[in-house]
């Protein structure tokens, strides 16, 4: 409970106010140094051609069908942002932003050579800064199927610093992560209904798949998750491939967890960290709170 508190009060804290309308200018000049960034200031890349509109609600829009995105499946991108002249000018984030790709395949999102019928995708996130505090804010990221499955976070990141490109270099080496929220519906329809490539998701046998998880879970150190939160995570695991229902995630750190850290072990690999004990080093000061909450029984 403690856990939940502190991370619903770091969360709370952010001042929420309403976008504004974007203007014409406001969605072209974004766009083009938004793909100039991407592309290594590449004029001659196509996607700078795409037609940019206003929407009625006062979005920013491409649709995938522009003649410019050859290449790229997707129905519809829109965005907005407070203070774009930011970005614009300066190439520096924006107090704000929001986003949302409709129409994504996931088929093409696991990159492999399959074809599924799984239903298409949208992604959306809204992220703020207070500049003064060093927090960035993922007030809530979220991937969402047609058919009802939804993964999503809220995160609080600190000693992040974006008021100068040089600020932001300097806070890369010093960014951490202090507390999420997450949350996985699933309706068990589809396996792997989000596209997660062979890294993220569970391969082989609906037995193999269960038994890599119950692994998993067993290895988490006990000052990392509870006894009752494992219990959860282990009813979970025990409905793969297709668990049907929502899964709870509360992820707390103490002191802040360094992103510099995870790339370090991230290096090691799984088994290595693992078997040299670097789980209880990477998770150290951190707390997991779990719930698992079934809608129906589940079959192979």
């Amino acid at each position: 409970m403690k856990t939940i508190l502190t991370i619903v009060a770091l969360l709370a804290a952010t001042q929420v106010s309403a976008f504004g309308r974007m203007s014409m200018s406001d969605c072209t000049q974004s766009w083009e140094v938004f793909n100039l960034l991407m592309n290594e200031g590449d004029r001659d890349d196509p996607r700078l051609g795409a037609f940019v509109r206003v929407t009625p609600q006062g979005w920013c829009a491409v649709r995938g069908s522009d003649p410019a995105f050859a290449t790229s499946r997707f129905d519809e991108m829109e965005w907005r942002a407070e203070e774009i002249s930011r970005f614009v000018d300066d190439g520096i984030p924006p107090l704000a932003l929001e986003f949302r790709i409709s129409g994504l395949d996931p088929d093409e999102m696991e990159a492999g050579d399959i074809s599924t019928n799984r239903p298409p995708l949208t992604l959306s996130a809204t992220l703020r800064q207070i500049p003064a505090a060093g927090q960035v804010i993922v007030e809530r990221a979220e991937l969402a199927s047609d058919a009802g499955d939804v993964i999503a976070g809220s995160m609080v990141f600190e000693r992040l610093f974006l008021s100068s490109k040089s600020m932001m270099q300097v806070s890369i080496g010093s960014v951490t992560y202090k507390a999420g929220l997450f949350e996985m519906s699933l309706s068990g329809e589809y396996e792997n209904p989000f596209g997660f490539n062979g890294k993220l998701a569970m391969r082989g046998s609906p037995e193999a798949q269960r038994r890599t998880a119950f692994d998993l879970i067993s290895r988490l150190p006990d000052g990392f998750v509870d006894d009752a939160s494992r219990a959860e995570l282990t009813g979970f695991a025990g409905e793969l491939p297709r668990p049907q229902g929502s899964l709870d995630l509360a992820l707390d750190s103490e002191t802040g967890f360094g992103l510099v850290k995870v790339g370090t072990f991230a290096a090691l690999g799984w088994v290595d960290m693992v078997e040299n004990g670097g789980l209880d080093v990477l998770l150290d000061g951190m707390t997991l709170g779990a719930d698992w909450s079934p809608t129906t029984g589940q079959t192979d």
